[in-house]
């Protein structure tokens, strides 16, 4: 395996957990339920992912696994960790105040916070790799 292909492995794996996580937080949010699907399903997708990250970069091996975890990787890395923290601080006004006014259950709000906040953090971080790559 080549660092490009480790690359797309990895963009694409964090890409769909992230998707999966917003699915739940949409569903959530449309079915006013804090469990719209198997609450272990976000968590699933999330261990999978670092699971096929793990193998692909043992498959490719100390120089390829390098390259694809270079430096661009690591400000990609911190690009989607600075953004997704705002998206994460900003969610509280927000659903605070859909509580506030009885728009949302205590339970949905926590669940939908919760699966954003991962959410964004993957989500953004595949699309800064793919504007990389």
């Amino acid at each position: 395996m080549t660092s490009d292909k480790l690359a797309v492995l990895r963009m694409g794996v964090l890409g769909l957990t992230g998707a999966v996580c917003f699915l739940y937080a949409v569903l959530a949010l449309a079915l006013g339920r804090p469990d719209p699907m198997a609450w272990w399903i976000p968590g699933l997708f999330g261990a999978i992912s670092g699971v096929l990250i793990f193998v692909g970069a043992r498959v490719a091996g100390p120089r390829h696994a390098g390259m694809a975890f270079d430096e661009g990787y690591h400000a990609d890395n911190h690009r989607a960790q600075r953004i997704a923290y705002w998206v994460a601080l900003m969610l509280y006004p927000v659903f605070g105040i859909f509580l506030a006014f009885g728009l949302v259950a205590p339970a949905v709000a926590f669940a939908t916070m919760g699966t954003i906040t991962g959410g964004s953090y993957l989500v953004l971080f595949a699309w800064f790799d793919h504007r990389r790559g």
